[in-house]
């Protein structure tokens, strides 16, 4: 795990929620609250999505990741939820609030991708997409949301992505679903900005995750035609050629918009893509 020895967070009291947190991005952020003294509540629906294109090939991660937190010396509840499902989200933050008592931050950060032409998708990849993407993050924020409104205070993360503002061929339900998370992340912001509640969203470029290690073992075809556009192949104006970023990268940026130093920033999208968004 990349390590930042210049940069220091303390979360002693808080609790973290974080979804997708088996692998990739949310297992970053729930060690990176972990590490920085939080207690943590992983969620992850633990089991692969039919649309998606890749495998979980190591098996269920919550129970690594969980033993990984409570090394840290904090407490972990970890929870199997499908952030689709309204019933299980509210179950889930309940099971969570019982067994931690509050959550201060949400790191929404379940998701999946696929590559479609848009002629040729079918409705159940449209449908998973948008529904773990954009619909999860909606459920799990309306679910925590009434708990940070009765204590007055709260800390939402949402992952975008590059995709919330730029468009990316073979890829509308994608597109689609990022952007609709920055504005459902503004939207938040307005309303309960008088609780004392941030919304926030951060905008990753591509990242070294098995998600996109399946993509470009699934779509080389697609991948290699985007030229500029590209994943890892092009994409970072001042870093090596062949850069990718890290999760921990992403996990920064997530837990200083969970911070007190980001107390005045709200409906805001962070970018965190070295420059691919400004070219």
């Amino acid at each position: 795990m990349k390590q930042f020895k210049d940069v220091q967070y303390d979360f002693s009291g808080r609790t973290a929620l974080v979804t997708g947190a088996g692998r990739g991005q949310g297992m970053a952020h729930a060690l990176s609250f972990a590490m920085a003294g939080a207690d943590v509540a992983i969620v992850d629906v633990d089991a692969d999505i039919e649309t998606v294109p890749y495998e979980l090939s190591d098996g269920p991660r919550l129970d690594a990741v969980a033993e990984a937190i409570e090394k840290e010396g904090v407490k972990c509840s970890k929870q199997v939820c499908d952030v689709r499902d309204p019933e299980q989200v509210k179950a889930m933050v309940a099971a969570v609030e019982a067994d931690l008592g509050k959550v201060d931050i949400l790191a929404n950060n379940a998701g999946v991708e696929s590559v479609y032409a848009a002629t040729e998708m079918p409705v159940a990849a449209w449908d998973d997409l948008l529904n773990t993407n954009l619909r999860g993050a909606f459920l799990c924020a309306q679910a925590v949301l009434p708990g940070m409104v009765e204590r007055g205070r709260g800390k939402i993360v949402n992952t975008a992505s590059t995709a919330a503002s730029v468009a990316i061929p073979n890829n509308a339900h994608y597109v689609a679903s990022k952007h609709g998370v920055l504005g459902l992340t503004k939207a938040l912001a307005v309303e309960y900005a008088p609780h004392r509640i941030n919304v926030n969203a951060v905008c990753p470029g591509s990242i070294d995750t098995p998600m996109n290690e399946g993509l470009v073992a699934n779509c080389e075809e697609w991948i290699m035609g985007l030229g500029d556009l590209a994943g890892p192949w092009n994409l970072f104006p001042h870093t090596d050629e062949d850069a990718m970023l890290v999760p921990e990268e992403v996990s920064q940026a997530v837990l200083w918009l969970s911070s007190d130093a980001s107390d005045f920033v709200t409906g805001a999208a962070i970018p965190v893509d070295a420059g691919f968004t400004i070219k």
